[in-house]
């Protein structure tokens, strides 16, 4: 205010606005690429800032404590444990080969960068539990040979004759699922009979219903598959001959199917084998990152139980997409049904022999490629060689691309 006279005069100051000039498209687009660099880095930063305690127990069964980021976390989370949990940690007193014997000039890496017991392989157990989830109707073994570019998968029949292993009075092993070792859990009561039984280390194990079967098979959109032969499930439940697409439930029917075979479960365990065939054509087709899509449905739904993580399944995914279907062999574990009545004047049950030098020669060949042979396995004959009536899976094995073209089993 300024006074002049009695009048008081009110000076205005006009208050000058800068102008700014708008700015051009260029400059606009190097201020977001800026931000949106600023923001990636800081997210990078904090996703792999190992800032996270983890804690983990080592191949030899020692507690070793680290940090990890967001991103380990992610990569070794395991998300369809559940109700099984994960493997115990134990030592194995197996002998390994040199690098030597692998052929390796260097330290032996298979390239792979896997949890694993053994560098070179990865041992998955497959278990497949009927209606009441009290018995194994499937159990199959596969094992990843990293190093040599192959996948060998041991079908176990549910019969194979292990009376150490459960209370069952018939002694199969489809049976030690319930009936083994109670002061372990459920699956790691099979692992040990395996391990124990053939010698050969389990990394992980996957367990499911064959009811879940159909679930997961309509989740995916059925498997494409070419039927050699008519199944009649039932009356009103049969799959015929001829390429077609499998629904979840006819999938179920193939794989219980078994009362028309003349060898019953070994007819049956044929047709996993081209059921097999087809599903792993189907994810192949599928892709990995498609299938991380349906991992909500099947985690909510409890389709799957395993202790795989995300980073080994991704890998092992990748894996057998890389080396082709006619690099995923399969073998029948060696041996003979027969009729064993264990008590006098008790009941007969019908069991899988398991015929003892044919199986040692197909596991040091094709199931333990990076330890030393074993010869001295503690498997129960109750057929001894030279009584042996029928050796037709002693020495068998196909191929999943042979599979898809037609063959089931092929002697070798």
């Amino acid at each position: 205010m300024a006074k002049s006279g009695n009048t008081t005069v009110a000076v205005h100051r006009q208050k000058k606005h800068k102008k700014y000039r708008p700015m051009r498209f260029s400059e606009r687009l190097g201020v977001v690429i800026v931000i949106v660099l600023a923001v990636g880095i800081s997210a990078v930063m904090i996703l792999y800032a190992k800032l996270i305690p983890y804690e983990y127990t080592d191949a030899n069964g020692r507690t070793v404590k680290t940090q990890i980021s967001l991103m380990d976390k992610f990569r070794h989370w395991k998300p369809f444990t559940g109700q099984q949990g994960t493997l115990d940690s134990k030592e194995y007193s197996f002998a390994v080969k040199s690098e030597a014997d692998v052929q390796e000039p260097a330290e032996f890496d298979d390239g792979l960068d896997l949890d694993q017991i053994r560098e070179g392989q990865f041992s998955i157990l497959f278990l497949g539990l009927d209606e009441q989830r009290s018995n194994t109707d499937v159990i199959m073994l596969a094992v990843f040979d990293i190093a040599g570019n192959q996948i060998h998968v041991l079908q176990i029949p549910r019969d194979t004759y292990v009376p150490e292993y459960t209370s069952f009075i018939g002694g199969k092993i489809n049976s030690v699922y319930a009936l083994g070792d109670p002061s372990v859990s459920a699956v790691q009561r099979v692992v040990n009979c395996i391990e124990e039984t053939f010698c050969i280390p389990i990394d992980r194990y996957i367990t499911t219903g064959c009811e879940d079967i159909v679930d997961i098979v309509d989740l995916i959109g059925g498997v494409p598959i070419d039927m050699p032969y008519t199944i009649r499930y039932e009356a009103d439940k049969i799959i015929y001959a001829g390429k077609q697409t499998l629904t979840g439930q006819q999938a179920e029917w193939m794989v219980r199917y078994r009362h028309g075979y003349t060898e019953g479960d070994i007819g049956r365990m044929q047709a996993q084998r081209i059921f097999l065939a087809a599903l792993m054509q189907k994810v192949c087709d599928i892709g990995t990152f498609s299938l991380l899509r349906y991992a909500n449905t099947i985690i909510h739904e409890e389709l799957v139980y395993s202790d795989l993580s995300i980073d080994e399944m991704r890998k092992l995914a990748d894996f057998a997409q890389t080396i082709g279907m006619e690099r995923i062999s399969m073998y029948m574990l060696p041996g003979e049904a027969v009729n064993h009545r264990p008590e006098p004047k008790g009941a007969s049950y019908s069991v899988w022999s398991v015929h003892y030098q044919p199986a040692v020669e197909l596991l040091n060949l094709r199931f333990r490629p990076y330890y030393q042979p074993i010869f001295q396995l503690p498997i129960r004959e109750l057929v001894t060689e030279g009584n042996y009536r029928d050796t037709t899976y002693d020495y068998e094995s196909t191929d999943l691309g042979a599979v898809i073209g037609g063959d089931t089993f092929d002697g070798d």
